[in-house]
């Protein structure tokens, strides 16, 4: 079975996702950026296996998403409350 970390060759990388470009260009994601895109800051420590690493990021909700799902339950709620 291949690794989530596997690149577009198969090979097994510290990369955490390879994005695709509509030209065909693919260009690998660090861990680090996957990281970042997910909300941790910039200075956050991840593990240096990445397997771990990817999982920390993987099971991870966004700051900002999980804001904005709050907001929209408490509106429903104040709502259905009324």
């Amino acid at each position: 079975m291949p690794s989530h970390f596997t690149d577009h060759k198969g090979c097994n990388r510290n990369k955490f996702a390879d994005i695709w470009f509509p030209d065909g260009t693919v260009k690998s994601l660090s861990i680090q950026a996957a990281a970042i895109l997910q909300g941790f800051p910039s200075w956050y420590e991840l593990p240096k296996e990445a397997a771990t690493a990817g999982s920390i990021i993987g099971y991870s909700v966004p700051p900002s998403f999980a804001t904005q799902l709050f907001a929209h339950i408490q509106r429903q709620l104040t709502e259905a409350i009324g």
